[in-house]
């Protein structure tokens, strides 16, 4: 079975989760052709799936734009593919065109982010478009389904796959230099019990940041946050600001940018995270983020927004606790409710929450019975 996908780049440093698909399908043994527009060369790891090849098409300027047009043109119409993939709005200003040729193809469109009503029009009014007239449609949270359907009018409910690793992609396990590394830099010992908090992203309003930050600031010494993503700007100069108003003074430790493996490393070497949204819209109310697959597979606890779906999800599980997002007090409870636990508990939790990330919540449980579906008229 031959699949064209046309996705966001995969690089080596990045997260894989937009491409997650075709990393599976190929996996399956099943034909991928990977096609992107960006300048990034192929990850490392991509021989790993011999039954995948990338094409990537340069991105500079409008031309470039064009020439990425005609490449997928050209990619359509030179191969009966059984299976037209499509990843992300972005891409369906591009393929217009697709559904009058598409034939005997099955054309599937996939999302991992839900375009809020009246923002991004253009790629709003595309992706309806493309998305009605596609054989399938994908969405990452089955709420944000629900309303895509009723918003775009679709003839049925998206299929669901849950933004989430697969059981085996590599998680770094020997963390211990990190967490000393970390510890260190916040002034904090061992012997103290610290509770090392991960932000899992940079200093940002639609990250409740702010409100994570006085959280923390009524929090014992022993309790370090951890944000990553960092760049030297005025995001960066802000976080420093409001930690020092706060008399933080070191506890608060960030990263720049850093590889994905690393991203990995810096969770596992942590005690819990953090899922925080505000309460702006249907993208931020109903959410399925990677950091979750990625606090999961590490072992880590969360809080999260009191959102019906991340609240459902957490407290059904057994994940973490809930708190009103835009309240530093109720996120400093449930920080500290998850913390209250003696060194054995923890380690029990971790353990079932990495037995989960490896069974329930791993993409192939998700994925599989959706391509099943998707893909079963073409076995």
């Amino acid at each position: 079975m031959s699949v064209l996908y046309i996705g966001y780049r995969l690089t080596d440093g990045g997260a894989p989760h937009q491409g997650m698909a075709a990393l599976h399908l190929a996996r399956c043994g099943l034909d991928v052709l990977f096609a992107t527009w960006s300048n990034d060369p192929a990850p490392s790891w991509l021989d790993r799936f011999p039954s995948l090849r990338y094409r990537a098409f340069r991105k500079r300027g409008l031309l470039s734009a064009v020439r990425f047009l005609a490449g997928l043109v050209w990619l359509v119409v030179s191969r009966r593919w059984d299976t037209i993939y499509v990843q992300g709005a972005q891409h369906t200003p591009f393929l217009l065109w697709l559904p009058a040729l598409k034939g005997g193809r099955t054309v599937v469109y996939h999302t991992q982010d839900y375009l809020e009503p009246g923002q991004h029009r253009l790629y709003a009014w595309c992706e309806r478009y493309f998305a009605r007239r596609a054989d399938w449609v994908i969405s990452n949270e089955i709420n944000r389904a629900r309303f895509m359907a009723s918003n775009y009018r679709l003839r049925r409910m998206p299929e669901v796959i849950r933004t989430a690793l697969p059981a085996w992609w590599e998680v770094p396990r020997d963390v211990g230099s990190i967490r000393r590394e970390i510890l260190e830099r916040a002034g904090v010992r061992e012997e103290e019990d610290p509770c090392l908090v991960m932000a899992g992203g940079p200093y940002a309003d639609d990250r409740m940041s702010p409100q994570l930050v006085e959280a923390m600031a009524g929090l014992p010494r022993r309790f370090v946050l951890v944000f990553t993503g960092m760049q030297d700007g005025p995001g960066s100069e802000r976080c420093r600001a409001h930690a020092d108003g706060c008399r933080l003074d070191q506890r608060v430790v960030t990263y720049g940018r850093v590889p994905y493996a690393r991203l990995l490393e810096i969770c596992a070497a942590c005690d819990l995270g953090v899922l925080l949204y505000p309460n702006t819209g249907v993208g931020h109310f109903y959410q399925c983020p990677g950091r979750l697959s990625e606090y999961l597979r590490t072992g880590l606890p969360f809080v999260a927004s009191n959102f019906p779906g991340l609240e459902l999800l957490t407290l059904k599980h057994g994940l973490g606790a809930v708190a009103d997002p835009h309240d530093p007090d109720r996120i400093r409870a449930a920080i500290q409710a998850l913390a209250s636990l003696d060194r054995r508990e923890r380690d029990a939790r971790r353990d079932r929450i990495l037995s989960l990330a490896l069974s329930a919540f791993a993409y192939e449980a998700g994925a599989e019975p959706v391509f099943e579906r998707v893909l079963r008229s073409k076995k």
